[in-house]
């Protein structure tokens, strides 16, 4: 075979390749713009009830089985514990026997909170501070049990919030986070959504409210209240084992996943600043 025709062949897979490659992403496009179709959606809700007796596309899960399956004799945080919940998970554990519970949140605590507390007369803690400040992680300390919801794909940097997780979570972490739908033959894919284009934006759009930084431009001025990420289900499973956990069950729904994980050993602590090898400090507090 000659040097030109090697060149040709080359050439010619590479059109191919890319040819492929945007036909995977043309129909992923299609996919999640179908699924997030406000008429669709609704169809295909009431035929999946019809035929399989459920809703197939519902990413609704409650965490409630999971605290009260893992919470008994064991201390608990709950991270983010007041948006539309305000320490519902807090008093399940508590009342599934949790030795400590504790409520964390960057919001002010509410009354909603007070109430149900004294209404069940538990003695459930609330520390309001955010879960990346050093300050917040000194007053939790650290607990058997840490549950995260709603959280990550608020964060600008989610490793070294999933790093903070690791530094207080002694045995399990129960991660529930919105996510988007793996890509065929593509692992560990991201989008970051801050500053995409208007017709960018519109692919992600689930019909479910305001979703800053998607529904509408990017908004500073909201801080952790945009929507920074949205990962694929192997993307924060690769996260969470680079961050020292090992997942040992996970729920995959279309815009949605929970993971149950333990921690493990971290060899190297993957964050920005000074350079740390396995045999520092920094890194041995996570064995």
């Amino acid at each position: 075979m000659t040097k030109q025709n090697f060149l040709r062949i080359n050439i010619l897979l590479s059109h191919s390749i890319k040819e492929y490659v945007i036909i995977i992403f043309m129909f992923y496009k299609f996919f999640v713009q179908t699924i997030n179709n406000r008429l669709l959606k609704r169809i295909i809700r009431k035929t999946s009830k019809v035929f399989f007796g459920k809703d197939i596309i519902s990413d609704s899960f409650d965490n409630i089985q999971l605290v009260k399956k893992y919470t008994p004799n064991k201390s608990f945080a709950d991270i983010g514990a007041l948006w539309g919940t305000h320490g519902l998970h807090t008093f399940a554990a508590e009342e599934s026997g949790a030795t400590r519970s504790v409520a964390v949140d960057v919001y002010p605590v509410t009354r909603e909170f007070l109430e149900e507390k004294e209404k069940r007369n538990l003695k459930a803690e609330f520390i309001q501070g955010d879960i990346n400040s050093g300050e917040t992680i000194k007053k939790i300390g650290r607990c058997d049990v840490v549950l995260c919801s709603g959280v990550l794909y608020h964060t600008p940097d989610p490793i070294h919030m999933l790093m903070r997780l690791r530094t207080i979570t002694k045995e399990t972490l129960i991660l529930n986070t919105a996510s988007i739908p793996d890509i065929p033959g593509m692992k560990n894919v991201a989008v970051f959504y801050p500053y995409l284009s208007e017709s960018q934006r519109k692919i992600w759009i689930r019909g479910i409210g305001t979703q800053r930084a998607i529904t509408g431009p990017y908004e500073p001025e909201e801080g952790y209240a945009n929507w920074f990420w949205g990962m694929t289900p192997s993307c924060i499973e690769s996260l969470l084992n680079v961050a020292g956990f090992e997942v040992k069950e996970h729920y995959v729904f279309k815009f949605r996943t929970v993971f149950v994980c333990q921690t493990v050993p971290v060899k190297f602590v993957p964050e920005s600043g000074e350079w740390t090898t396995p045999k520092d400090e920094n890194s041995l507090k996570f064995r």
